[in-house]
C-alpha cells in the first residue's frame, strides 16, 4: 500500500517518463510518415532528443566518417530501440516505489508490451482530441499553424477508419469521436488489466 507520498512520486514519474515517450513516439509516428526534417515541429522534436539518439542512430547504421550519410529510413529503429530502454527503466522506477523492490522479469517484460501498445495510442487519443476541439474553434487551424499539418497528418489514417464505421450525417462528421472512444476503450482495457495503472 502506497503512502500519499509514494502515490504522488509515482504519478510524477509516470507523468515524466509519459513525455518522454510522447516525444519519441511522435518522432516515430512522423518518420514513417515522412515528415521534412525541415518541419518546425519535427525541429523541436529532434532538438530534445537528438542528442540522445544521435549516437544510437550512428550505432545502428554503422556510420563511419568520409562516407556519404545514407537516407533515413522509414522506420525509425533507434527511435523505437529506445523507446524500448526507456519502457524498461520506467517500470523499473514504479516498481521500486510501487513494491520497494525490483519486478520479476515476466512482469517486467509483461508491462514493457503493454506500455507499447498504450503509449502510441495515448498519444493519437490527444491528437484526435486536440483536432476535434480545434476545428470547433477555428476550422482553418492546421493551415495557420505547423502542428495542425502534423496532427491532421497523425489522425487522418485513423479518420479514414472512423468513416469506414460510420459516415457523416446531416454534416456532421463522428468519425473522431468514434475512434476516440475504441482507443479509450482499449487503452483502458489494457490498464485496468495490469496491477499497476499505465498511466
Amino acid at each position: 500500500m502506497m503512502t500519499g507520498l509514494l502515490t504522488a512520486a509515482y504519478f510524477l514519474v509516470s507523468v515524466i517518463f509519459t513525455l518522454i515517450l510522447f516525444l519519441l513516439w511522435s518522432r516515430v509516428i512522423l518518420r514513417y510518415y515522412r515528415l521534412s526534417p525541415l518541419h518546425p515541429v519535427n525541429q523541436s522534436i529532434n532538438a530534445l532528443i537528438g542528442p540522445v539518439l544521435g549516437p544510437i542512430e550512428r550505432m545502428i547504421q554503422h556510420e563511419t566518417p568520409g562516407k556519404p550519410r545514407k537516407a533515413p529510413s522509414q522506420y525509425d529503429w533507434p527511435g523505437f530501440a529506445l523507446i524500448i530502454v526507456i519502457e524498461i527503466i520506467k517500470f523499473i522506477c514504479l516498481g521500486l516505489l510501487a513494491y520497494g523492490r525490483l519486478l520479476p522479469v515476466p512482469y517486467l517484460l509483461l508491462f514493457v508490451l503493454a506500455d507499447l501498445i498504450v503509449q502510441p495510442l495515448n498519444l493519437l487519443f490527444f491528437a484526435l482530441l486536440i483536432r476535434v476541439i480545434m476545428s470547433w474553434v477555428n476550422p482553418h487551424w492546421e493551415q495557420q499553424n505547423p502542428a495542425g499539418y502534423v496532427i491532421n497528418l497523425m489522425t487522418n489514417p485513423l479518420i479514414r477508419i472512423g468513416h469506414k464505421l460510420i459516415p457523416n450525417i446531416s454534416g456532421f462528421d463522428f468519425a473522431p469521436y468514434i475512434v476516440m472512444i475504441i482507443i479509450k476503450v482499449i487503452t483502458l482495457f489494457i490498464s485496468a488489466s495490469m496491477p499497476l495503472p499505465l498511466v
